[in-house]
């Protein structure tokens, strides 16, 4: 069974493992990586960014994205200050993210909109762990 590093603000970690960001995740999300991590035979750093995060953990937040092999944002549980650098982060290439709006503009700046986690089996994600 793979070891599952659960990193939250302020805290980082700069190793080889592979790294996935929630941010504002579901229980059915969380629950979901588990399963899928737990399939794996790799080390993998997931860091979480939930409601009660400080403002100035938006620094973390934003350093973190960059530093991670994948992002899942869930929009619609956004505070409104997350909600603001949305746009900016479902902008970035390594960004995956959920909503129930029908039509949201956010398709206009990345199609990697998702439903649930099976697009970490789909697109060979998990083959690399």
């Amino acid at each position: 069974m793979p070891k599952l590093n659960l990193i939250t603000p302020p805290d980082k970690l700069f190793n080889d493992c592979y790294g996935v960001l929630l941010v504002y995740p579901s229980d059915e999300i969380k629950n979901e990586l588990q399963e899928c991590i737990r399939l794996q035979n790799k080390d993998v750093n997931v860091y979480i960014f939930e409601p009660g995060e400080k403002e100035q953990d938006l620094d973390w937040l934003l350093s973190v994205c960059r530093l991670v092999d994948a992002v899942i944002l869930n929009v619609d549980n956004c505070s409104p200050e997350v909600r603001k650098l949305a746009s900016y982060i479902i902008s970035k290439p390594n960004t995956y993210w959920l909503t129930n709006e029908t039509n949201p503009l956010y398709t206009m700046l990345s199609v990697k909109q998702i439903y649930n986690l099976d697009f970490l089996k789909q697109e060979g994600i998990l083959s690399e762990l």
